[in-house]
């Protein structure tokens, strides 16, 4: 998720800054940077990432000799005065060749090189989901946002196309209506977070700040469907739509629920809920299913983030994408690739269990392995690395267990 060539091009920068830093204001020979190198960027964002792991309430704390706070682990790494010092330098982008009008131009290249990273190594499913999410900020700045309904209320805005598990695919930063091109309205925000998967078929689902009815059509036009909840619009603008292209569904839960899809007609499928089979419309389940990606990428990253306070937005917010939106990313393929090889591995096995015959509900040890590691161990050691298993062979003499592997080479088969 972050290649060597981000770290690389934050230690250049980082030492620029420093020297631009040095000849406008002449610092002490303590406060003065020895340059860094890709190796020492990866070591502090290492740290950071400990650090909201293992919570201090001050950063200091993890140098400190007290026996309440000693940590082991981060003078391994560097020195407290050579963190502090490069985390003070900390920067992504050319003060001299940056663009003055682009509010966010200290941090655009690495967020624009993450989202190549995202969209190049996952494919996003069919359902995905564009939503907001907060960056906790409290420090001056021009678009600050204040978001009643968020945790975090004051912060930086940012726009995520996500998909189920929470993988995010693509982020927008938000500069302010008075500095944006893209994401001035809500359906050019949506358009341009999923401007590389349209075409392909996919389903977005959107809340009501986001749909209506000139994204719908929009993105059928890009053979793309929507489905989102619905702000209460007037019967002129219902009667202005073709009614065969999309669906308006107004449902009755706890409270009035509008919906528009151009997916989904007036279906019902049957689910359970608190013990009892109700029924409710497919377009509900289907939005439900779709909303909760960017909810789901927000709880992961919030379980342990390494974000703390300090009076620089875009050291904020690079901390944020690097250290919380990738490492998320980057767990989510694991699991998911874990997953894939799990099932060819219940694949193989199933054709095994077939050949052995029957299937026991107790558990013993695989024989073979039993022996083996007995002859090498000793029994009582051999209890505790042998595999349990609850498959045999018919065939054999006493009817003994066997592992998969044990079983393909005693019997031949593979």
């Amino acid at each position: 998720m972050v290649p060597d060539d981000i770290f690389e091009e934050i230690a250049v920068q980082t030492n620029l800054y420093a020297e631009q830093r040095e000849r406008s204001v002449k610092p002490s020979r303590s406060h003065k940077l020895k340059p860094t190198t890709k190796d020492e960027v990866k070591r502090i964002f290492g740290l950071i990432l400990y650090m909201g792991l293992v919570k201090l309430p001050k950063i200091s704390l993890y140098w400190s000799t007290d026996r309440v706070y000693r940590q082991t682990f981060p003078q391994t790494v560097m020195s407290r005065n050579r963190f502090e010092l490069l985390l003070q330098n900390l920067y992504f982008t050319n003060n001299e060749t940056a663009d003055p009008k682009d509010r966010i131009c200290k941090i655009r290249p690495l967020i624009d090189k993450l989202n190549e990273n995202f969209e190049r190594h996952y494919g996003p499913k069919e359902d995905v989901c564009v939503d907001e999410t907060q960056v906790p900020f409290r420090g001056r700045i021009i678009f600050r946002q204040y978001n009643k309904s968020k945790r975090h209320k004051y912060g930086m805005k940012l726009f995520k196309l996500c998909t189920i598990p929470g993988y995010t695919c693509k982020l927008q930063l938000y500069a302010g209506k008075n500095n944006e091109v893209i994401n001035t309205s809500p359906t050019k925000v949506v358009m341009s977070l999923c401007d590389h998967i349209l075409s392909l078929g996919h389903t977005v689902a959107t809340d009501n700040r986001y749909t209506s009815l000139e994204l719908a059509n929009q993105l059928l036009d890009k053979d793309t469907h929507l489905v989102g909840t619905l702000r209460k619009i007037g019967k002129v603008n219902l009667l202005q739509w073709k009614m065969n292209e999309a669906c308006v569904l107004k449902w009755k839960d706890k409270r009035d629920v509008l919906m528009l899809s151009t997916k989904h007609s007036k279906g019902f499928s049957k689910v359970t809920k608190k013990g009892r089979t109700i029924q409710k419309p497919r377009m509900i389940l289907a939005y439900n299913k779709a909303k909760g990606a960017v909810d789901m990428s927000d709880q992961m990253t919030g379980y342990s983030s390494p974000l703390r306070k300090t009076v620089k937005w875009y050291k904020k917010l690079g901390i944020e994408v690097i250290l919380n939106t990738a490492v998320v990313n980057g767990w989510i393929m694991y699991t998911e690739n874990k997953k894939v090889k799990e099932g060819i591995t219940k694949t193989t096995k199933a054709p095994a269990e077939k050949r052995e015959g029957n299937v026991r509900n107790t558990r013993r040890f695989c024989s073979v392995c039993y022996k083996k590691n007995t002859a090498i161990l000793g029994y009582k050691i051999a209890k505790n690395r042998t595999k349990k298993v609850t498959t045999y062979c018919k065939e054999c003499p006493n009817e003994p267990y066997f592992c998969l592997a044990c079983f393909n080479k005693s019997h031949r088969y593979g």
